[in-house]
Parts: C-alpha cells; structure tokens; sequence
C-alpha cells in the first residue's frame, strides 16, 4: 500500500477521495493551533477592517516594531515576508548554486529552492535509533569548506525533535570557521519551551546566523501569509530585499499580526494549552506502546509515531481514520522515513481521544 501523499492543506482532495465534507475533516495533519483566534483579535481586526484600503508601509517600520518587541530581535535586522516560505526561497536564492546540508527529515520546500538556485542538496539524517534527536557534535563534522549553508527546522518537521540554543553554538561555531550560513527555520518554536530552544536571542551575537518563524502554525492563521527572518548580516539582508517582491505582505497581513502579536494573554493560553495536552497525550501513548506502538518524546505541538507490526503500516491507519473524519499525516517517503511512521498534532481533548482510540483499534484489529 503506497502513501497517500496528502499534505494538511489537502482537505478538499480528501474530501474528493473519501466522499465526505471538507469542512467536517477534523485535521491532525496542519500542525495548527487548535485554540485558533481569540475573540478579542476578531474584534479588533473587525474595527481596523479599513486598513484595506490602504498600501501597507513602505518600509513595516510598525509591524517590524511589533515583531522586535515579540523576539528581542531590534526590527532593522527583521525582514517580513508573504509567508515563510516566501522568506526561504529569497535567503536561499542569495546563495547562487551554493551546497546546502539539511537536517532531514525535512520540509520539502528547502530542496526545492536550493535547486531552482542552481544549488546542490545532502543530508544529515538524524537517526531512528537515537531518537531522531540531533546530536550537534556530530552535525558540526558534518560541515566542511564547501558547505554554504546548513538548514536546520528547530524543532523538526516531523520528528518534533529540538536542538536546545546552547548546543545551536556548536553548530554556529563550525560553520562561522567555514564560512557557512545557518538557516534556523523555528516555525514551531512557539509550541516549545522557547527560552530553551530558540535562536532569536543569538541572531545579535552570529553574523551567520539566519532565523525564519511563521505566523501561520502558532497564531492559527495559515490563510494570512506572513513569516519572517531574523539576521544581523547586512549584505543577507540587502540581497533578500533584492529577491523579494515589493509590498509583499499586505495591509491586511500587517495589520493582523500587530494585533495577534499584541493578544498576550491568548498566547499566554496557548502554550500553557498545548504544554499540558502533550503531557497528557503522551501518557496515554504510553498505554499504547503495548499493543506495539512507538512515539518519539515530542518538543512541539505534534508527535512522530511508528507503527511495531510490520504487517500494519501509516497507510492503512490513515485510511481507518479518515472514515471517521480524522487526518493524520501518513509519514511514508517523507525523508528516510519507512511506511510505518505517522504523525498527528494535538486538538482538543476530546477528538485527541477520539483519534488515541482509533489508533488502538487499528493496532489491536
């Protein structure tokens, strides 16, 4: 049985395949916030609607300020961007046929622009059997005069691995000696503990460092398209602004994250939110390891999971779960990963049990 293939912006392609209705998809694969918008930013952006019909600010000298008061980054060394992904390609794309290594398994999208730069992609395959934990010594050997940059997603996209800042300098370090970049992609770092694991707070202290986060995944709004970098290297961020469109986050995207960024006690909910419910799903996956399951000690809102019986694979257990409105992530081909590793996100408590109980029919059926 072969994967589905189905990212967490499928659901209308599910909905297709499976004859069910999209908007009753229940979605274990987007890695979103599942408190979503807090009541006072849909007001607020209700009253500030007007904004539309203005250009948004040549230079986001506001939005930069908000996002510096945010991350302790001073706002000439943020570039904001229509998504993150906007920013990846344009830091990437500075680098013309450079040799990048990532840390896989790994979003697509970094192979993806470092070939449409004429670029050449390896791998440092974190490794099953420590974990998939990321051992930063060994990263370091890893790079050598020809490596350009190094990508990095802390916390991992799908692993839910982190490398903690401290270890970070060791990575920082080498590739400084070898006149490397590091790109730190933190889209999930608001899920962790973020004084651990982010590297906002080293962007002052290395000129190779270049940090990314999104406002997608935490902030529950996929549809806005904002994301942003983080660099003190003047030239990078010349080179950026060159690649990148004119007024490329809109009036509207601006005005939203000023707002979100703002709402302090729903990010404050938040993350006491996701905190306590990865501590109480992984305790009833522990339950689960009995009838031959495996997960991953997870650092951010989704946890990477292997499937013991090798008759039973990520495929078919997508498949029980869809008919019950449920979307996991069917993890087969994604990197070195094998057709018995799936992952999930967390929601709310009750469809968190819904799904934990689908699972343990499919293991035990």
């Amino acid at each position: 049985m072969m994967s589905n293939g189905f990212h967490g912006s499928d659901t209308q392609a599910v909905a297709d395949r499976y004859g069910i209705r999209e908007e009753d998809i229940i979605q274990f694969s987007a890695n979103v916030n599942p408190l979503g918008l807090s009541e006072r930013f849909r007001q607020s952006m209700a009253e500030n609607i007007d904004c539309i019909t203005e250009y948004p600010e040549r230079d986001y000298r506001t939005l930069r300020n908000a996002l510096s008061q945010y991350t302790g980054v001073i706002p000439s060394h943020i570039i904001p961007g229509n998504g993150s992904t906007e920013i990846i390609s344009a830091f990437i794309r500075s680098f013309e046929h450079c040799n990048a290594l990532i840390v896989s398994p790994a979003y697509a999208e970094y192979e993806r622009n470092v070939k449409a730069a004429g670029g050449r992609a390896s791998y440092f395959e974190l490794d099953e059997k420590d974990n998939f934990n990321i051992d930063a010594g060994c990263l370091a050997d890893a790079v050598d005069d020809n490596t350009d940059i190094v990508v990095i997603c802390n916390p991992v996209n799908p692993t839910s691995t982190a490398l903690a800042k401290d270890e970070m300098g060791i990575v920082l370090e080498k590739c400084d000696k070898c006149g490397a970049f590091v790109l730190v992609d933190e889209t999930y770092v608001e899920f962790s503990d973020i004084g651990k694991y982010s590297c906002a707070g080293l962007v002052e202290e290395w000129e190779n460092l270049f940090v990314i986060r999104s406002m997608s995944k935490f902030f529950s709004c996929p549809g806005l398209r904002l994301g942003y970098g983080m660099t003190e290297n003047e030239d990078i961020l010349k080179k950026i602004e060159e690649k990148k469109d004119p007024w490329s986050v809109s009036s509207f995207a601006e005005k939203a994250a000023v707002l979100l960024l703002s709402d302090a006690e729903h990010i404050r909910t938040s993350k006491t939110y996701i905190e306590e419910e990865r501590a109480r799903v992984c305790r009833l996956l522990d339950e689960l390891k009995a009838n031959g399951l495996k997960y991953y000690s997870p650092c951010a809102n989704f946890v990477l999971c292997r499937i013991e019986d090798e008759k039973k694979n990520a495929t078919g257990l997508f498949e029980q779960c869809i008919r019950k409105n449920m979307m996991i992530r069917d993890c087969t081909g994604y990197g070195s990963l094998d057709k018995r590793y799936f992952r999930f996100c967390f929601m709310d408590r009750e469809n968190d049990d819904a799904l934990l109980k689908e699972i343990k029919d499919y293991l035990t059926g």
